[in-house]
């Protein structure tokens, strides 16, 4: 890792190497709010069939179960000159089977200060968000891992410092950015990376888009554990046909890669597929646990010309094990502002399988999403 740590550096200078013009030229005032606001509210019913096979099955000794779920996610940011206070605040309710869980928490709250047009800095709770993946990511280091079943939506970021710099350029090579990232952690913040003692965490990325192609160098050093290394990047051969892919290593040996395509039909069907890989099984407590994966899903748009409607339909399957999961559903989003969404899902594979031991055997998911 330290002739990763050594390339790193050297990749650094050379992004900064033509970089000592700052431009204080006033800019022309353009009238505009000081503060914007978004969200959503969130809410959804599940009616399970459960498995009678699964190990978990005994605790219900039923054939069924209800679950709710209510969710209201504000976004908050306010302007004041190259000054950006960004809060985001997350509340949600779950009841499984009259299982209660209520939580509120502030899932993004930071300043960003904006030097200039190539200098900026962070400081709060942020979320990166690295990787090109849609499902997984080999190289968010530091990021919460994706939902499989919502893998847009909100995530919890960690307390940080983050520098950024970015460069606009001519040629082939086009555009250049950096960021570096410091976080504490200790068993109070950034808790999810405690490992027994307090630790610094120091992470760099550096991105290039040439002609076409997005690229992106990460490295985290940890000087309580492993170091880790990858890249990523992402291109279209086609305006309508996108590919991206993942590396990802630690110093300990392991390591993980993702390939994946986005294609989009002339009849408007978005087709998405990846393809993932690590070297070393995980808990299965967390999802994508198991060696291979191949996930995918096809969604059309406007089936029979019916307006604001999409069909779509999504496999994720363990390649070790030949177990799966399916759903299929129907988005429609005819109503201002308003999102619909219906949808069933099964659980196949044999009774050791991961996905055939699962408790919840079918899937039955009705969703209204409000957003502001």
């Amino acid at each position: 890792m330290k002739r990763v740590f050594l390339f790193w550096v050297l990749v650094s200078t050379l992004v900064f190497a033509n970089d000592y013009e700052f431009s204080f030229d006033e800019l022309e005032t353009i009238e505009t709010k000081s503060y914007e606001y978004s969200g959503y509210i969130e809410g959804e019913y599940k009616y399970q069939t459960l498995n009678k096979n699964s190990p978990l099955y005994p605790s219900k000794n039923k054939n069924s179960q209800n679950s709710y779920f209510t969710e209201l996610f504000f976004n908050y940011k306010y302007f004041l000159d190259k000054y950006t206070f960004n809060l985001d605040l997350l509340s949600n309710y779950e009841n499984i089977d009259q299982n209660e869980e209520f939580q509120t928490i502030i899932s993004q709250g930071f300043i960003n200060y904006k030097y200039n047009e190539n200098h900026q800095i962070y400081l709060g709770k942020k979320t990166p968000k690295w990787g090109k993946g849609y499902y997984i990511n080999p190289i968010a280091f530091i990021d919460r891992k994706k939902d499989p079943n919502d893998p847009e939506g909100a995530r919890e970021g960690f307390t940080q410092i983050n520098y950024q710099y970015n460069k606009v350029l001519d040629g082939s090579l086009k555009n250049i950015s950096f960021d570096a990232v410091y976080l504490k952690v200790t068993k109070d913040i950034n808790d999810y990376f405690y490992n027994e003692n307090d630790s610094d965490i120091l992470a760099f990325k550096t991105y290039f888009l040439y002609n076409d192609v997005d690229i992106d160098l990460v490295y985290l050093y940890n000087n309580d554990n492993e170091d880790k290394f990858g890249f990523d990047f992402s291109t279209n051969i086609q305006s309508n046909f996108e590919i991206h892919g993942e590396y990802g290593i630690f110093d300990d040996g392991y390591y993980s890669y993702l390939l994946g395509l986005k294609y989009l039909t002339e009849s408007e069907l978005t087709i998405l597929s990846e393809f993932y890989y690590q070297n070393e099984i995980q808990s299965n407590s967390t999802a994508f646990w198991d060696k291979k994966y191949f996930v995918n899903s096809f969604t059309q748009k406007e089936p029979l010309d019916i307006l604001y409607t999409s069909l779509y339909y999504k496999n994720i399957f363990n390649i070790n094990d030949k177990s799966h999961q399916n759903k299929v559903g129907i988005l429609y989003s005819g109503i201002k502002n308003l999102d619909i969404d219906f949808s069933i899902s099964k659980n196949i594979g044999n009774d050791i399988s991961e996905y055939g031991k699962k408790l919840v055997d079918e899937n039955f998911w009705l969703r209204l999403k409000y957003s502001f």
